[in-house]
């Protein structure tokens, strides 16, 4: 008898840990009864789904903070707004206002927003911080229309798509240079560069060129050298890399489909993963082995994750429109 309670103590003292190591995934969903797309949570799993607003407009695009327990977000109207404890967070209580922008991301020290807006009617990046009240944001790009940012892991240097010399290229912003001179230009190619995306260690960069066609390739630089990763393929677009940067993934756009392809960070290796759920739009690492996404068609779009080695995908959200999925950081 004391064997069998050794053992079942020893069980439900796994499980819990197992639970406990669950990350929450940040989504939007339509499930609502107003029919707005308001912001969910739910484990990796797809069980305990918890709607966290009930306002009218339209959430898009969560991110979780470094430590995993605050949401920001924007709406429709491009308000962006901040749930600060997902644990105390019900449709019941408003987010908090925070300022008006689009694509707002956490910076590395949980304290600040970074977003879009406008600056004398060009579109332009943004830091504001979130615990001072009445706070003012600033400016950390130039001009030139920047968009499509990323940070880097330590928060140092802030890479984005700007017009430059006439077309759309890749920066980098030096966030610690205090110079004139801390955005210099990354892409070495004449195409419109987007959608960047620099490696956990700050050395590799990542983007799309378009043609004159509109078709992208998959261009990496590396120590200053540009080289085309998807040359040859069809038009090839939003590049990401895995945690550790070994692996990238990025979309293939057919005629008629949308597909997640992955490949190692040299270019070799590609594999279009063939996702459950449709056509793909959006999706997210959430670890070196799993990608986190949404899939679906014009009536209805699924959330699901997908096994990048062993190919196999489950959808964990399903019915109306789940999208736009980002998986819980420091966890």
């Amino acid at each position: 008898m004391k064997l069998i309670r050794l053992i079942i103590i020893a069980f439900v003292l796994f499980a819990g840990q197992g639970y406990a190591q669950q990350k929450k995934i940040a989504y939007c969903s339509n499930q609502t009864e107003s029919g707005f797309l308001q912001i969910f949570i739910m484990n990796e799993d797809g069980s305990d789904k918890k709607q966290l607003t009930d306002i009218k407009e339209n959430c898009m695009k969560p991110k979780w903070s470094p430590d995993g327990k605050q949401i920001v977000f924007y709406t429709d109207r491009e308000y962006i707004y901040l749930i600060r404890n997902i644990e105390t967070a019900s449709p019941s209580a408003d987010p908090f206002y925070l300022y008006n922008g689009v694509n707002p991301s956490f910076m590395p020290d949980g304290q600040q927003i970074m977003y879009n807006s406008e600056n004398d009617d060009v579109l332009s990046i943004f830091v504001i911080d979130t615990a001072a009240f009445g706070a003012e944001p600033y400016m950390v790009s130039d001009g030139g229309y920047s968009n499509m940012q990323v940070l880097s892991a330590d928060g140092s240097k802030l890479v984005f798509s700007a017009f430059n010399d006439g077309t759309k290229a890749v920066m980098i912003a030096d966030l610690n240079d205090t110079t004139d001179n801390y955005i210099t230009k990354v892409s070495k190619n004449n195409d419109a560069n987007l959608e960047p995306d620099i490696s956990s260690d700050g050395r590799k960069f990542v983007y799309s060129s378009f043609d004159n066609n509109l078709k992208g390739t998959i261009r990496i630089n590396e120590s200053g050298n540009e080289t085309a990763l998807t040359k040859g393929m069809a038009s090839s677009n939003v590049p990401r890399f895995s945690p550790d940067g070994n692996k990238i993934a990025f979309v293939v756009i057919g005629e008629n489909s949308v597909s997640l392809y992955v490949m190692n960070s040299d270019g070799s290796g590609k594999k279009d993963l063939q996702i459950s759920g449709g056509n793909v739009g959006t999706f997210e690492w959430i670890d070196n082995e799993s990608i986190v996404y949404d899939a679906g068609s014009e009536s209805k779009l699924s959330i699901g994750i997908i096994d990048v080695d062993s190919g196999n995908s489950e959808i964990i959200a399903s019915g109306g429109f789940n999208l736009q999925p980002s998986c819980q950081k420091g966890k």
